[in-house]
């Protein structure tokens, strides 16, 4: 059972509380306790009075397209009432619904109110009660809020209830006041244990929100340390543990983790971010607290070896035949080589369209294979054109990507939608991935469409293929049989929702792990994919736009960093990798030798 105290503890003074009650009730500092038997982290989303017919619509096919929920995570979005139908009809289903009130009353002759029974009726399973914005603007109290609860607690929902002080309840020390004996103390002798189990509390510190003055983690553990502590004293131990207690002041990407590290923290309730699909998305993937004592990878640093200033590096690939790395500069339409010895140049012509890949084709020293946005073409050493091979799957507003040639010598081309972040097709996933041979019978391989195709690899025996779309920050693994379409998609790694940006271009090295630049995030990072664990990190100093990797050199134990011009890069970057890693030979295309 918890400790009894012989006072209440001041919430005004958050440093005792951290040290003492934290301590008291869960252990030694830092350690995050496992959820109640069956109980997930809550993540909520308020989107408050937000959104019209085509901005929601747009936010939930965001939605539906971020990625695999972790299965620690229950996520709930709060709908303005006019929207819950359509969100209803057309969200993911491991997302639910709330309501952002409801009246405490039922059916009858009250113009204006939406009762629990209606949401029930409709499907909703979940409402918001008391938030902040409510209790000031709207003049409700917590007897109000109580008689709410009630009424939805009746009706089968479950509900969020929100409790928090303003900045002037917090400077004029009334904390204990307003939100143990008011907010909370509305709630004493209402609800039955069972009742209490579809109850969350949302801590709002209100002094927090649209102030510019930051709760710190520390001082969000102090309030929930009170809070659970007044749950204790008020409905009881198994209740106190039972019940989940959200934070609810500025959540962020960049300070979720740091949050749910805090052993009272149970989950979020998110406003503005919300409206982010992207940043509501990371948000939900906060690392797991358990993840967080897991040892820290090893760190390098790569250099810059050539000036070559590209806009949109992209599509390193080594050649062991021509002992030369190749690579593009994807918007300027450039082909570059280098063999490590001589200067580094481009080859001529610029080909007149942007390029998205550069592959080995099977044949004469210096046979390339390059996806060009409006023409898939061959180049033979000493060529001074390129010769028209085929035209890209015909989709809108797309373009070849990123591709590399399986392990049986074919194409695996990934488009991109040109206008994902704005435009026609703004957040549509119309892109595919295509894998071709001499045919050019272009076979789409996946059964779901995406939005930026990266981390197209293949390990040594060519079972397996790595896959991201970009936007998703999520890596998949997927089984690829010799003859067949890659299945059994699963999850290897999620980017870490403080660093910025996403995975890019990839590469597998000798021992089977993964290699992703992270652009945006100024560093390649080595995944395993068989525990998702981060096991070496290589910075790219200078420049937080690494576009792609690939490994090269005589012995195949050299790294090669591509980048992008913007905001400050566009060099090739090169690692002597460390610790005796080595990459995998590029296999080439055997297009050709179909043809023959």
């Amino acid at each position: 059972s918890f400790p009894r105290l012989t006072r209440r503890p001041n919430l005004n003074n958050m440093a005792s509380i951290v040290q003492g009650l934290s301590n008291a009730m869960l252990g030694p500092p830092g350690a995050k306790q496992p959820p109640y038997p069956g109980k997930q982290y809550l993540i909520g989303g308020n989107w408050k009075c937000n959104g019209t017919k085509e901005s929601v619509a747009a936010l939930v096919t965001t939605l539906n397209n971020a990625g695999d929920i972790p299965p620690w995570v229950e996520v709930v979005v709060g709908v303005p009432a006019i929207h819950i139908g359509t969100v209803l009809a057309t969200l993911r289903r491991d997302i639910s619904v709330a309501a952002q009130d409801c009246s405490a009353t039922g059916f009858g002759a009250y113009t204006g109110e939406l009762a629990a029974s209606m949401l029930a009726d409709f499907g909703v399973p979940w409402v918001i009660l008391g938030h902040s914005e409510r209790r000031t603007n709207q003049k409700e109290t917590s007897a109000l809020v109580a008689a709410k609860t009630k009424q939805a607690l009746d009706a089968g929902l479950s509900v969020m209830v929100c409790v928090g002080e303003t900045l002037e309840e917090r400077e004029a020390g009334k904390i204990d006041a307003v939100v143990l004996d008011d907010h909370m103390g509305a709630l004493k002798g209402k609800f039955s244990d069972s009742e209490w189990a579809r109850i969350a509390i949302a801590y709002e510190p209100v002094w927090a929100i649209g102030t510019g003055k930051v709760a710190t983690p520390e001082q969000a553990q102090a309030a929930h340390v009170a809070v659970r502590r007044a749950l204790s004293e008020l409905f009881g131990d198994e209740t106190a543990r039972q019940v989940r207690i959200q934070y609810g002041g500025s959540v962020t990407p960049d300070s979720i983790d740091r949050l749910m590290a805090c052993p009272d923290v149970d989950g979020a309730l998110v406003g503005g971010a919300s409206l982010s699909a992207e940043a509501f998305s990371r948000i939900v993937e906060f690392t797991e607290p358990s993840a967080l004592s897991a040892p820290a990878p090893r760190e390098a640093t790569a250099r810059v070896c050539v000036s070559c200033r590209n806009a949109l590096g992209e599509s390193p690939v080594w050649s062991e035949r021509d002992e030369a790395l190749y690579w593009v500069s994807a918007v300027e339409g450039e082909l570059w080589s280098w063999n490590l010895q001589d200067a580094p140049y481009k080859i001529v012509p610029r080909f007149g369209t942007t390029l998205g890949f550069v592959a080995l084709r099977g044949g004469a020293p210096g046979s390339l294979l390059l996806g060009g946005e409006d023409a898939i073409l061959a180049l033979d050493r000493g060529d001074r054109a390129a010769r028209v091979l085929a035209v890209p799957p015909a989709e809108g507003n797309t373009r070849p990507n990123d591709g590399r040639v399986d392990r049986e010598g074919r194409m695996v081309m990934g488009m991109y939608n040109n206008f994902h972040r704005s435009g026609a097709s703004e957040g549509a996933d119309n892109a595919g991935l295509y894998r071709f041979d001499a045919s050019f019978e272009y076979e789409e391989l996946l059964d779901y469409r995406f939005r930026v195709s990266n981390c197209c690899c293949f390990p040594a025996d060519g079972r397996m293929m790595y896959f991201c779309d970009t936007p998703t920050r999520k890596v998949y693994a997927f089984d690829y049989p010799e003859t067949g379409k890659p299945e059994n998609r699963r999850l290897v790694w999620t980017q870490p929702p403080t660093w910025p940006g996403g995975p890019d271009g990839a590469q597998c090295d000798a021992e089977g792990f993964i290699w992703t630049a992270l652009n945006g995030a100024g560093r390649v990072v080595r995944i395993n994919p068989a525990t998702g664990e981060l096991n070496l990190v290589v910075h790219t100093p200078g420049c937080p736009t690494p576009t792609s990797c690939t490994f090269g050199g005589p012995d195949l134990d050299e790294l090669f960093i591509t980048t992008a011009a913007r905001p400050e890069g566009g060099q090739l970057y090169r690692l002597k990798v460390p610790f005796g890693i080595k990459g995998l030979p590029e296999p080439e295309w055997n297009g050709e030798k179909l043809v023959m």
